[in-house]
């Protein structure tokens, strides 16, 4: 299995090195995401790196939370200030990283990311740019009643808003939305523009325990995950499948009758195609077509 590790260089970009390789079958992320090599198990899909301090891994996330916004960006999710990103300090795990308000998706670099902690406070260490109330209000709450969740997104997108109006769940049509099989919770309330942390711990307990995406009624979606890679993905995921729910709704009709997918075959694809590892390697991609098209990004 090959591995990577990671330092800071000088000018606070994050360099990431190929380690020691050794056998992949050791590693549950491998097995997660049931790749095929060769037979000397030299070649190997890349993974998350392993970090040589807590500075590293903040260095590398926050890089990872500042092209997350130029990917929703491109993926058309950004409508005026609406919308934010949150990623759970490695230092300060009560504290979290977030978008400064008023600044476009599209122009977001590390060094504009603001530290928040839990009264809401900018700190210094980040940007000082003032944050928009309703994301603290929510994320906030999120990241208290998760700890096993480290990122949460939220944005007002198209598809996501259509489908928000049902107060539902996705259904189980196609193998995309076995991603969140009972995986998907409903906020079925609207309260308004959240301006309170109360409104904000609401969501959260909607949320549950286990779920790590939730339809908010009248209103549109977040996702969650361990890495912000993961919780960014997600949403991508879940737009599109409300899109592709709201086509099978407007298709359907005698003779065209929608067909749920099995509940077995469910189980087994939501734990082959919906792991956090899965989500991982699935926002790779985006990441890297974000900054070699502008590696300004990461500064």
């Amino acid at each position: 299995m090959a591995t990577t590790t990671s330092t800071v260089t000088s000018n606070g970009t994050l360099e990431v090195k190929p380690a020691e390789q050794k056998p992949q079958a050791q590693d549950s992320f491998f097995d997660d995401v049931h790749f095929l090599g060769d037979k000397e198990g030299r070649v190997v899909i890349r993974s998350p790196p392993k970090f040589e301090s807590i500075e590293a891994e903040r260095t590398y996330q926050k890089q990872h939370l500042a092209v997350a916004f130029r990917t929703f960006a491109k993926q058309g999710f950004d409508e005026g200030v609406a919308g934010h990103i949150s990623l759970r300090d490695p230092l300060n795990p009560e504290h979290f990283w977030i978008n400064p308000l008023s600044m476009h998706f599209s122009m977001i670099r590390v060094s504009d990311l603001v530290l928040v902690n839990e009264s809401g406070e900018v700190l210094p260490g980040g940007a000082q740019h003032p944050i928009n109330g309703p994301a603290f209000a929510i994320h906030s709450e999120i990241h208290k009643a998760r700890p096993d969740l480290n990122a949460a997104c939220h944005a007002h997108s198209v598809y996501g808003k259509a489908f928000s109006c049902y107060g539902r769940p996705i259904e189980m049509l196609y193998q995309d939305a076995l991603r969140f099989y009972n995986d998907l919770a409903v906020y079925n309330r609207y309260g308004g523009t959240v301006i309170s942390t109360e409104e904000g711990a609401r969501i959260a307990k909607a949320l549950g325990p286990t779920c790590r995406s939730v339809i908010l009624q009248n209103h549109g979606m977040i996702t969650c995950g361990r890495t912000v890679d993961e919780a960014a993905f997600l949403f991508i995921a879940l737009d599109r499948c409300c899109h592709a729910q709201l086509l099978a709704n407007a298709a359907s009709g005698p003779g065209w009758e929608k067909i749920l997918i099995n509940k077995e075959e469910a189980e087994m694809t939501h734990k082959k195609s919906g792991n956090s590892s899965k989500m991982w390697l699935a926002f790779q991609p985006y990441y890297d077509q974000i900054v070699k098209e502008d590696p300004s990004v990461l500064e």
